[in-house]
């Protein structure tokens, strides 16, 4: 008895009811309830408390009220003339459809005519609801799109925005790609906007906020820089093009990274970009700026393109790993012959004074080893011997290497006991997080040079984390002329 008692008991269902409840500046009140049914036999299976489904459903009723509340106030608001203060004429009545990131809500979109005193003769009419929604989205949702379009696969992104969020099945990859892009131009049309009202002053402001002490390694700015090789969606153009991927800082090893920034190989592009990452880190146009790279042509550009002065600096760790498998191959030849006198290289003593030398910038005595150690490998190189033809090739690639950037290796033994940076890790860790993870290793997929220029200034933005704050700056609107009705007045203002 007691048995069936509880059982009957379990069966016993739950009732809540929300209130959604809201008055606006005109005291008109709208209230909605949202009704929501507990069964306590779902407790035996482990489902406490509300669901993501119900949550859902909470979420969406409390934005539709919300929205509609705020589109009928703009409305109104809007219709007042600024001029005269009185109701301009209604065109028409429409909806509009607003979507956010808990569903979308399907609004009423009046369109006021203009007011027919204040612009006599002039037969024009405007939506108050395109002024706060021009894209039928908010921008959170926008931004939300952006930030997971540019993480992750577009279809992935759909799945997870789904997953959690209450939006409709109309919000598939290609919505998420087109927002994506559509964010990535405003961004780069706002940075483009920065560069060119930062370009006159270059030459006036000439000073540096922080004091120039002796041997302070925050004085110098370091830009590290690298390209990265994307695979091209254009059948009329080469199989790959190449994006040019950096990061801007100060020059002291335990410093932070400074601000990514991604860019075309056009040399203009390139030195504006890293100036403008450079003026947010500090630089003012005048201070030790070096630029570390590989030594490629097209990043041979950008020092020279910079203010004076600028140092251009071979990276080290592309020197170490041309070394490094001529002293695997030398340890192998060693190991693997006994008669030792034979070989041209004894021990790895040869290989190792030249990268030594190399590391502390003796870039003369380094070529006269290398040179005299090719010949040696070209006389006892035999019929066969494959080792041997691998070592001599290996090390005239790296001759030819120090020949043609000879003007940028440096002492790099005493840059790095000072404290200073040497290598392009940073650079090359933003390729690999930038682009490779994304356009090249794990997804194989073709792009256009628009389309990866435009993804890629987004994931800068969210990785230098100011995504959200250069999307409010984009769409904030101008602020109206606001009827004096609205306005507050201050008490001595009232009081005349």
């Amino acid at each position: 008895m007691t048995i069936a008692l509880l059982k009957e008991e379990a069966t016993v269902a739950v009732e809540w009811t929300i209130t959604i409840q809201g008055k606006n500046e005109f005291g008109d009140v709208s209230r909605r309830e949202v009704r929501i049914d507990k069964s306590w036999e779902r407790l035996f299976d482990g489902e406490v408390g509300l669901s993501i489904e119900e949550g859902k459903k909470i979420m969406a009723a409390l934005q539709s009220v919300v929205v509609s509340h705020e589109a009928e106030t703009y409305s109104l608001f809007r219709r007042v003339c600024p001029d005269c203060h009185t109701f301009r004429p209604v065109k028409d009545y429409t909806t509009r459809q607003i979507r956010t990131v808990f569903g979308t809500v399907e609004v009423r979109n009046p369109r006021w005519m203009l007011c027919r005193d204040c612009h006599p003769g002039i037969a024009g009419a405007f939506a108050p609801l395109k002024e706060i929604c021009p894209d039928r989205a908010t921008p959170e949702l926008m931004e939300l799109t952006a930030r997971l379009g540019s993480m992750m696969p577009y279809r992935q992104a759909v799945k997870v925005l789904a997953e959690f969020l209450p939006v409709e099945p109309t919000e598939t990859h290609p919505t998420v790609r087109k927002r994506t892009i559509k964010i990535g131009e405003r961004l780069d049309d706002q940075i483009a906007q920065e560069e060119r009202r930062a370009r006159p002053h270059e030459t006036d402001e000439r000073r540096q906020l922080e004091m120039h002490l002796p041997g302070d390694r925050r004085k110098e700015f370091v830009i590290r820089i690298d390209t990265a090789h994307v695979r091209s969606a254009d059948p009329n153009s080469a199989r790959s093009f190449e994006l040019v991927v950096a990061r801007c800082g100060r020059g002291g090893r335990g410093e932070p990274g400074g601000r990514y920034f991604v860019t075309s190989t056009d040399r203009t592009a390139i030195r504006d970009c890293a100036l403008h990452a450079l003026r947010s880190e500090g630089y003012r146009g005048f201070g030790d700026v070096t630029v570390i790279s590989d030594g490629a042509e097209i990043l041979k550009r950008l020092p020279r393109a910079m203010p004076k002065p600028t140092a251009h600096i071979i990276d080290w760790f592309h020197i170490a790993m041309k070394i490094q498998p001529m002293q695997q191959i030398a340890d192998h030849l060693i190991r693997s012959n006994s008669n030792r006198a034979e070989l041209p290289v004894t021990n790895g003593r040869d290989i190792k004074a030249v990268k030594w030398r190399l590391w502390q910038g003796r870039i003369d005595r380094a070529i006269r080893d290398l040179e005299r150690l090719l010949v040696c490998l070209k006389q006892s190189q035999r019929e066969g011997e494959f080792s041997i033809s691998r070592l001599h090739s290996l090390g005239s690639q790296l001759l030819t290497y120090i020949r043609s950037n000879r003007g940028a290796i440096i002492n790099y033994g005493k840059r790095y006991r000072a404290g200073f940076r040497v290598a392009t890790t940073l650079a090359e860790s933003a390729v690999n997080s930038l682009v490779g993870k994304w356009m090249v290793k794990k997804q194989q997929m073709r792009w256009s040079h628009h389309g990866a220029h435009m993804l890629m200034q987004v994931r800068t933005a969210a990785l230098n984390g100011e995504l959200r704050d250069r999307l409010r700056t984009s769409f904030r609107q101008p602020e109206p002329n606001m009827p004096s009705r609205f306005k507050p007045k201050p008490p001595l203002l009232r009081a005349a």
